[in-house]
């Protein structure tokens, strides 16, 4: 009898895993944050709303920095690249439930930052447009 037990609860495990990785592989993972990638085009499609921070380790790796960003959620940030002694900055906001919910990016170039909230919003009403060059006030 014992034996049936440990039989069933491991052919579950396995079942379970397979299902967990299937799920996993059907989620388009985002662009990884290089230098030389375009942050506008990280911005752009980086997939708000599904990725739990568990992938995002997994993908990006861990951050540079944990913090607690001022609406009290969580917040990671990675810092890529060396442009005039200045980094290009990535952070990850995090919503209660532990999914990336935005994306922050700093650099020389976007000194007030720009987000891929911002970005996907503005593509979504207007498809054409395209946001380029530095941020207000440059």
């Amino acid at each position: 009898m014992n034996m049936k037990r440990i039989n069933y609860v491991a052919l579950l495990s396995i079942l379970l895993t397979e299902i967990a990785v299937a799920g996993m592989a059907k989620k388009s993972m985002p662009p990884v944050f290089s230098i030389n990638q375009d942050a506008e085009k990280i911005l752009q499609t980086y997939p708000l709303g599904s990725l739990e921070m568990q992938e995002v380790f997994a993908h990006h790796g861990g951050p540079d920095r944990k913090l607690i960003l001022p609406n009290g959620n969580k917040g990671w940030l990675y810092a890529v690249g060396n442009e005039a002694g200045i980094p290009n900055i990535y952070i990850l906001h995090f919503s209660g439930d532990g999914k990336v919910i935005d994306v922050f990016h700093k650099s020389l170039h976007y000194k007030n930052g720009h987000s891929a909230l911002q970005y996907q919003f503005l593509q979504a009403i207007t498809p054409e447009l395209k946001i380029t060059g530095p941020g207000p006030g440059e």
